[in-house]
């Protein structure tokens, strides 16, 4: 007798649940989805305890009759497809039919519908049909889950805790109220209500759900859509970032990767903006049939999609305004008289309570200002430097900052980090002597990494590195570009050739590499700058039209005249 065995109805019933249905947030996202593809523009989201032992999605949508309410909890019956061509030309969220029998298969469920002719309440327990009967609503469906994973105790042992599952199903919640602001959605937990949001604008529901970015852009570029944050406004991780293909949330690792890739230099290492991105293609150029939970796609020309997102970012990016300070007006009070107290005592004692307090809360948060981002190349805001004559006037500031007047404002420079993206855009540039070493540096690499660098050989050539290759896994470094220092030659040729061994975006990691010795060939703060450097460092500032180290941080604070005027009530 064999050992392979086919396998009950009931347990194959229970693991195809199992793909479909993993915790109490999957079962939200198919029972919203359905609501969505039933054409509703109210949706209501009830859960008790995570979702574990109550859920209730309720909408106003088109509702079904007896004859599909029966139907609907079998598995593979579906309005969606009829054919396998159908599955290429996918315009819904569902299409399989095994949504709402899976969910059915693994706890206690009643339905109850209205489609406007008939009103039907069902219930099914562990996938078997319990009672139908007829029912009152208004037009539209009512889906109520009761003690999810009731049968497979295995399985409901590994759920986490509630408060875990309250925010998972949360996070699906606030996906479809960024991506839906024409559908009204009401949300509670445990008789607390999170969401009770009204039909409004995707700038609106994107503040909703993200309160804390206070700097937005919306935008429309061919096949993308969306709203993305200033660079000011960041996250640790990617949580802020939600991406939607044809309307149905995705995820997709390439996606944030260039959409970040939009934001350039802009961005500090280890921080990532926020976005809502929508993509709108084709049915046919894009497979959603690839996952139990269709949370990922195929792309039918991803390179192309990837390389156009952070175009697209990159243009947008490139509308934010410059950083500039922020001022907060000290609260009135009344000065002493002259002879309690004169400046030249330098001490504090002369200063009202309220100003000390104020001096103490700015010395701790700096200054309150804010940052939105631009940078060179294609991310820069020509308006930020005047186009008009600097000021003559140059003041070199605790042998650290560069501060002169334009047109409409002035301007503080931090030379350190000025001059550290002189020395980056140089390198990007190619703008730079190639020097021929007098005493060659040796490497001795694996073996590995020897292959590496005899296939990249023509491209470290281009960098100004000539190479010649010995045996034993040996190679001498010939000449070297002028902005790095010798001692740094080894190092820099090592860390460019582990990055040519990346398999993914290796040009903007070498130019990483780049900008980090051009950090340790910049000015140092401290040094002794003349004017005249300073004024050549303007220059070039203003000429390539930079407002960003290669690290992402500001090199440049700009105090409008306006706001001088505004504060001091001119």
């Amino acid at each position: 007798m064999g050992i392979i065995k086919k396998l009950p109805q009931e347990l194959v019933s229970k693991i195809a649940a199992g793909e479909v249905v993993t915790n109490p947030s999957a079962v939200v996202k198919e029972l919203i989805e359905n609501s969505i593809d039933a054409k509703a523009t109210k949706i209501e989201v009830l859960i008790q305890n995570g979702g574990k032992s109550y859920i209730k999605v309720a909408d106003n949508g088109v509702g079904m009759g007896k004859e599909d309410l029966l139907l609907s909890v079998e598995r593979y019956a579906t309005s969606k497809i009829e054919s396998e061509e159908d599955l290429y030309r996918i315009s819904s969220f569902g299409f399989r039919g095994e949504a709402l029998a899976s969910v059915a298969e693994v706890s206690r469920v009643v339905i109850t519908t209205n489609n406007g002719n008939e009103c039907w309440k069902l219930e099914v327990l562990g996938g078997k049909i319990v009672k139908v009967v007829e029912a009152v609503r208004e037009i539209g469906t009512t889906v109520e889950v009761f003690d999810l994973f009731y049968n497979l105790p295995a399985r409901r042992k590994f759920l986490s805790s509630n408060k875990i599952e309250t925010r998972m199903v949360t996070e699906v919640i606030e996906r479809y109220i960024t991506s839906y602001p024409q559908i009204s959605f009401y949300y509670s937990a445990d008789n607390e209500v999170i969401y009770n949001v009204k039909t409004s604008d995707k700038i609106l529901r994107f503040k909703t759900v993200f309160p804390e970015v206070k700097e937005v852009k919306e935008f429309e570029d061919g096949i993308f859509s969306g709203i993305i944050s200033s660079p000011q406004y960041t996250r640790k991780n990617r949580t802020g970032q939600l991406f939607f293909v044809n309307g149905r949330y995705v995820i997709d690792s390439y996606l944030n990767l260039f959409f970040e890739k939009g934001y350039g230099e802009a961005l500090v290492k280890g921080s990532h903006p926020y976005g809502v991105i929508f993509i709108s293609l084709p049915p046919e150029k894009v497979d959603v049939n690839i996952h139990p939970q269709k949370i990922q796609v195929k792309f039918l020309q991803p390179n192309e999609i990837y390389s156009s997102l952070t175009s697209a970012v990159r243009r947008v990016v490139r509308t934010f305004k410059g950083y500039e300070l922020q001022f907060e007006k000290l609260e009135q009070f009344q000065p002493r008289r002259e002879s309690d107290a004169t400046l030249s005592d330098n001490k504090s004692a002369w200063l009202e309570p309220n100003i000390q307090q104020y001096l103490q809360s700015s010395s701790k948060s700096t200054s309150n200002y804010n940052q939105s981002v631009n940078q060179s190349e294609t991310l820069f805001r020509p308006s930020f430097i005047s186009n008009t004559e600097i000021r003559v006037n140059v003041f070199i500031i605790k042998k650290r900052y560069i501060l002169f007047e334009d047109v409409d404002g002035i301007n503080i420079i931090d030379f350190h980090a000025a001059h550290e993206r002189i020395l980056y855009e140089k390198l990007k540039e190619k703008n730079y002597d190639v020097i021929q070493l007098l005493i060659p540096v040796n490497l001795k690499l694996s073996a590995s990494m020897y292959q590496i660098a005899l296939q990249n050989k023509e491209l470290l050539e281009n960098l100004g590195f000539t190479i010649e290759f010995k045996e034993n896994k040996e190679l001498l470094v010939l000449s070297a570009p002028s902005l790095i220092n010798i001692s740094q030659i080894q190092e820099v040729v090592v860390e460019t050739l582990e990055e040519y061994n990346a398999p993914f975006n290796k040009p903007e990691n070498i130019l990483s590499i780049l900008a980090t010795k051009a950090c340790k060939a910049a000015i140092k703060t401290g040094y002794d700058i003349s004017n005249e450097d300073a004024l050549k460092l303007i220059q070039e500032i203003k000429e390539k039209e930079l407002l960003t180290c290669p690290h992402g941080r500001p090199i440049m604070m700009k105090i409008p005249f306006d706001k001088l005027d505004d504060y001091f009530g001119r």
